[in-house]
């Protein structure tokens, strides 16, 4: 999936071309996007250590003791339904 202006017609989308990202802003759309996938690839791999990254990197959390607790919450309150991280 991916993100982009665009313009409806009875073609279909159009992609919009947007310029150059201001600085601010790619930076914030990098770590997103890393934190998006430290989460896939703790799912894929079982991994706690990159889903604890992904959490620690996230700007909801940013910090490694919160993201650690949020992380064990987390998996508490959705036994059975995650894969076991190891």
């Amino acid at each position: 999936m991916v993100e982009v202006a665009c313009e409806l017609g009875t073609n279909g989308p159009r992609p919009l071309g947007v310029g150059n990202i201001p600085q601010f802003h790619l930076g914030l759309l990098v770590n997103q996007v890393s934190v998006e996938k430290l989460l896939v690839d703790a799912f894929f791999e079982h991994s706690y250590q990159k889903a604890l990254e992904a959490f620690t990197l996230s700007r909801l959390v940013g910090d490694a003791k919160k993201a650690r607790k949020v992380l064990d919450a987390l998996i508490e309150a959705n036994k059975g339904m995650w894969p076991e991280l190891n």
